[in-house]
């Protein structure tokens, strides 16, 4: 047997290992104070739609540092969460730029779609199902209603007409956050519309994916754990 001694982990790695799942919970309690309290807060002009991105970047970025195992998804929520400070600094001290803004909104959904497969991992890796896991599975489907706000964000602007009822000049996170979601739970008031037919497709796309995944995906870490608080009994 050899007897070298074996590397001792990392500080980082070892909260890693012990907080892992819990700051799946951290994730979800932050991120659904920004969906439900900060950006309606921001939709009445208590707080511009570029602080609240910057808000949310910054609380995600730290929280999920606890979760990531992949240097390289770190590296690129780190790298994103960068940008994205860079173009909200240009947005509100210089003269707003069509391209910087959609750079933004670009680099929004990258740093979204990075944050949603570092918890898919998290939540859906091997092992014993706990509820922090379940509450990761929620936290994915919050994101998904997220990731398709920026691309109405997009198709706001590049569609026209894309929606109706959207008030003119309001087409920020807060606006389209609320339709994202509202069409993803499928509990649509008719207020703002699609009416462009890509954004129509897009929508129903949403509409799909937000039956399904709680029917299956969310269902299964559910079913499995209640068959092991069962199993302990």
């Amino acid at each position: 047997m050899s007897n070298e001694a074996r590397p001792r982990p990392s500080l980082l790695s070892h909260w890693r290992e012990r907080y892992r799942e819990a700051g799946l919970s951290v994730i979800l309690a932050l991120l659904a104070t920004i969906i439900f309290v900060v950006s309606p807060l921001a939709g009445v002009g208590w707080f511009s739609a570029e602080a609240i991105e910057a808000l949310r970047f910054a609380m995600a970025a730290i929280a999920i540092l606890i979760v990531s195992r992949n240097r390289l998804v770190a590296a690129a929520v780190a790298a994103t969460f960068a940008v994205s400070l860079v173009l909200t600094l240009a947005l509100r001290t210089g003269a707003p730029s069509q391209a910087i803004y959609l750079v933004n909104i670009g680099i929004t959904m990258a740093f979204d779609l990075a944050v949603a497969w570092t918890v898919a991992h998290a939540a859906f890796d091997a092992g014993r199902i706990s509820i922090h896991r379940i509450m990761g599975a929620v936290i994915l489907y919050l994101y998904i209603g997220l990731i398709f706000s920026s691309l109405y964000r997009l198709m706001a602007d590049f569609l026209h007409p894309s929606f109706g009822g959207l008030p003119v000049g309001r087409r920020n996170l807060s606006e389209l956050l609320y339709f994202s979601l509202s069409t993803l739970t499928t509990s649509g008031y008719g207020d703002i519309v699609p009416v462009h037919p890509f954004v129509r497709s897009l929508a129903n796309l949403e509409s799909v994916i937000g039956q399904l995944y709680p029917a299956t995906f969310l269902a299964r870490l559910v079913t499995l754990h209640g068959a092991e608080i069962a199993a302990k009994d």
